[in-house]
C-alpha cells in the first residue's frame, strides 16, 4: 500500500539497505582478490648497452617465492624474434649457441611453484661485436702447401 497522494508503493528503508547489501556482496564476489604472483625479477649484468665481444653470463637477483626464472634473449626490442627463450631454477643463464654480430635484448620474468608469472622485467641490449675478420698471415699468397721432399 501506498500513502495518500503518492503514486505506486513507497519501498521501507529496510529493503533499499539489504538491496544495497546485497549488490555490494556481488560485486567483491565478481572482483574479489587476484592472484598473487611473484615480483618481477630486477636485472644485475651485463648492463643494458655493454659491449660484448662473446655471449655472456646473464645474471638477475633472486625473489623471494621464485620456483624458477623464463629467460628470454631476442634480435629486436619487442622479442619478435627471439634467439633463446628457456627455463632456469638459477638466477644466472648462458647460451650454447653463437650468434652473428648485433644488437641484441634479454629480459626475465618469475614464475612460482603455481605456475604463477610476474611481469617481464626491462628488456636490457647488449651490443655483440666479435670485431674485425681475422687476417690470413701465412702461408702468403700463391705458395704451396704441400710439403717438400
Amino acid at each position: 500500500m501506498g500513502m495518500p497522494g503518492h503514486r505506486g508503493l513507497l519501498k521501507p528503508p529496510r529493503v533499499k539497505t539489504l538491496l544495497f547489501v546485497a549488490v555490494l556482496a556481488v560485486l567483491l564476489v565478481a572482483v574479489g582478490p587476484a592472484a598473487s604472483a611473484p615480483a618481477v625479477p630486477t636485472t644485475v649484468a651485463p648492463a643494458s648497452g655493454t659491449g660484448v665481444d662473446g655471449l655472456p653470463r646473464f645474471a638477475w637477483d633472486a625473489v623471494s617465492g621464485a620456483a624458477r626464472y623464463e629467460f628470454q634473449l631476442s634480435a629486436d626490442p619487442a622479442f619478435n624474434s627471439t634467439q633463446a627463450s628457456f627455463f632456469t631454477e638459477n638466477t644466472r643463464a648462458t647460451l650454447d649457441k653463437t650468434l652473428p654480430n648485433g644488437t641484441y635484448w634479454w629480459r626475465v620474468r618469475s614464475v612460482d611453484a603455481s605456475g604463477a608469472v610476474s611481469g617481464w622485467s626491462a628488456a636490457w641490449s647488449i651490443d655483440k661485436d666479435w670485431g674485425d675478420a681475422p687476417t690470413l698471415t701465412a702461408p702468403a699468397p700463391q705458395s704451396s702447401t704441400r710439403p717438400h721432399r
